[in-house]
């Protein structure tokens, strides 16, 4: 009876053993993504953070496409605006009464 009680705690011990170790790579897999998303970020050759490098740097291929991702970001300005303009046009209300509109209520 012992050996049988010796040997199911040992298979749960050798279990437990390797969950551990896979969560422990598992970890450590994403410690070492962490690491090199932090390195891009510091080092400023991120593609993301493209209005940091200057302009006199740049060939004409990265100057057109900066250029385009000026544009892209003045046409969401653009569109930005226009729906903001757009909510708050159809917000008013009416302040003035309309002739066409009939009234129960005496205009005197």
């Amino acid at each position: 009876m012992y050996t049988l009680i010796e040997a199911l705690r040992t298979m749960r011990i050798n279990k437990l053993i390797q969950l551990y170790n896979e969560v422990q790579s598992q970890m450590d897999a994403s410690n070492e993504t962490q690491k090199m998303l932090a390195q891009q970020v510091t080092s400023g050759t991120d593609s993301n953070r493209w209005w940091e490098t200057p302009l006199d740097k740049l060939n004409p291929r990265e100057l057109y496409k900066r250029y385009s991702y000026f544009s892209k970001l003045l046409d969401l300005f653009h569109i930005s605006r226009s729906k903001k303009i757009a909510t708050t046009s159809s917000m008013l209300a009416p302040t003035g009464l309309v002739e066409d509109a009939p009234t129960n209520f005496p205009l005197s």
